[in-house]
């Protein structure tokens, strides 16, 4: 059994010998086996397990396991798993579109997605990410428009944390950040309000969002 590196794929290559000589070599059809699936985890990780998965949001989830505080699920071990039966990259690329929910699995998923929700609903419908990882706390980010009504701000996690707030104006940047809404209506928002009708006038701009 060998790794093919030019196809990326193992494979199986029968050797007929003669005293040390090589006199017939064919490749033969690869069985299920499980030291053809370790030998292609093997080679996944040798070239970093983004190849097969999209590495912004692994490292998303992860970091909601983390600020839930549940154990980290195994990466290695899930690879292999999802690995069995295959035998080249384009196989795992292929079964790797649910490696995050095998992943998720490993873990309480339930009290996950409680604790670490992906996304929160605001007063309009809309949902937006929560963004998890650093040192930062959670935060948000959606148009100021998208939190008129809304005087709580959205809290996650066992500790109610409350989540940081980025507030953007039409050309989507921040026009303010809070952890407390009630008090940016209140206080900043009359500021904000005169600012962003000066310049962007077609738009709405109560006083009383």
């Amino acid at each position: 059994m060998t790794w093919n590196r030019v196809a990326e794929r193992v494979d199986v290559v029968s050797t007929l010998l003669y005293d040390d000589l090589v006199i017939q070599e064919s490749q033969d059809t690869l069985p299920d086996t499980e030291a053809a699936s370790d030998l292609l985890c093997s080679k996944a990780l040798e070239v970093g397990i983004e190849r097969f998965v999209d590495g912004d949001l692994l490292k998303q989830f992860r970091a909601r396991v983390e600020f839930a505080g549940l154990t980290q699920p195994d990466i290695a071990q899930a690879l292999r798993e999802l690995c069995s039966g295959l035998r080249s990259f384009a196989d795992l690329k292929a079964a790797a579109k649910d490696f995050l929910l095998l992943v998720e699995q490993k873990t309480d998923s339930k009290l996950l997605r409680e604790l670490a929700p992906v996304s929160v609903r605001l007063q309009n419908g809309r949902h937006t990410k929560i963004h998890y990882g650093g040192d930062k706390p959670p935060w948000i980010a959606s148009r100021l428009q998208d939190f008129f009504g809304m005087r709580d701000t959205p809290r996650v996690g066992a500790d109610r944390t409350p989540l940081v707030v980025h507030l953007l104006a039409p050309n989507q940047r921040a026009v303010q950040t809070t952890t407390d809404l009630a008090g940016f209506w209140s206080r900043l928002y009359p500021q904000v309000r005169r600012e962003l009708m000066r310049r962007y006038p077609r738009h709405q701009w109560p006083e009383s969002p």
